[in-house]
């Protein structure tokens, strides 16, 4: 049976997570202490400043799932938009975050065939800001389908920062349509959530 948080039927690397989709501000004690382990390992080339916390999954110890920025240690300090996963191996202190590593980083999201062609065909239409995926979250059966990605958006300007969105697609009878883009915030307020609204017509 599929997975559904709030109507939207989780795919992806989404579905295979216990989401628990929290602001970085109220990240739980062994979830905070697993980004800070990470972020003090030397050598790693990056840091990873986490927008969103998705949810974890139990293998081979706790995988947690973030939105992230991934800032690379350039003389530019370029940053993208990842999904970044931290594993804590079993039988450490997983309250201290004792062992975490980065298992994976998501640079970008499998979509299938018509949703790639969907979303290709509407980022098109839109002017002076390019969407790339990055996580797939999943869809909401409503007039056709909604499909939710998590992109990574960027203003079409010389070293314009890039920022997390959710990007909300409608296919219905073979046409895609926007139906709203989400900015992802690490200041976000409680009640903002990444699945805050889900259009239904």
């Amino acid at each position: 049976m599929a997975k559904k948080f709030g109507g939207i039927e989780l795919g992806g690397v989404f579905g295979g997570y216990e989401i628990e989709n929290l602001p970085v501000n109220k990240l739980p004690q062994e979830v905070a202490s697993a980004i800070g382990v990470v972020n003090s390992t030397p050598l790693l080339g990056a840091t990873y400043n986490p927008i969103w916390y998705v949810g974890k999954q139990v293998v081979n110890g706790v995988n947690y799932l973030f939105i992230a920025e991934d800032i690379r240690a350039t003389k530019n300090k370029d940053k993208s938009i990842v999904g970044l996963v931290i594993n804590v191996p079993p039988g450490e202190n997983s309250m201290q975050g004792e062992g975490a590593k980065v298992d994976r980083i998501i640079e970008s999201a499998s979509l299938a065939p018509e949703v790639e062609t969907a979303f290709a065909t509407v980022e098109k239409s839109l002017c002076g800001v390019s969407y790339k995926p990055v996580m797939y979250v999943g869809k909401q059966i409503v007039r056709g389908e909604n499909h939710y990605v998590v992109c990574e958006a960027k203003v079409i300007y010389p070293n314009a920062q890039p920022r997390a969105v959710v990007f909300v697609l409608n296919i219905f009878e073979g046409k895609p349509s926007i139906v709203g883009i989400m900015p992802i915030s690490a200041g976000a307020k409680d009640e903002q959530n990444l699945f805050g609204y889900a259009f239904t017509w």
